[in-house]
């Protein structure tokens, strides 16, 4: 059986959207909220082998789940928000432009995300570094990253938050 959390991204072609509503939405929170434990976890890992690795960034995995978790909570707005064209309420008209906006910006963000969690990965992943025991962490980590992205990147494609 396929989850759900694994066919959120794909593209169907009796299905035009919208990507930023319902099950995609938490989809997107979920994967975000395991981004964002197993980031915390990563940062105990790293205060656990400081002695053996005083090299550690120990905030930057604590950063990172800090951002995952404000994205999760950005991506729910943006279920909130509805779809571009729809009426936002106490907005005063259509909310086009401040979910456009909002969808951009958490792209971006998703972006910044996966590009810190790739370097804090590289810290301890390079050839020659002493193995700190983050590597199963890391491994639940990226398939979550993939996904929340592409969900994002095909909701951006599908013109729901027109450039």
């Amino acid at each position: 059986m396929v989850s759900t959390q694994e066919t959120r991204a794909v593209v169907r072609p009796d299905f035009d959207g919208p990507y930023l509503e319902g099950p995609y939405i938490e989809g997107m929170a979920w994967d975000l909220a395991t981004v964002s434990g197993a980031l915390s976890e990563i940062a105990t890992t790293w205060r656990r082998a400081l002695p053996c690795r005083p090299d550690l960034p120990l905030d930057l995995p604590q950063r990172l789940a800090d951002m995952a978790r404000r994205l999760a909570a950005d991506v729910r707005s943006l279920g909130a928000a509805g779809p571009a064209g729809a009426e936002v309420p106490g907005a005063g008209g259509l909310g086009d432009d401040r979910t456009s906006d909002l969808a951009r910006e958490v792209a971006i963000r998703m972006s910044a995300l996966s590009q810190g969690a790739d370097y804090a990965r590289a810290i301890t992943a390079g050839a020659g570094t002493a193995d700190v025991g983050d590597r199963p962490l890391w491994e639940l980590l990226r398939p979550a990253l993939r996904r929340t992205g592409r969900t994002l990147t095909t909701s951006l494609a599908a013109g729901l938050a027109p450039a």
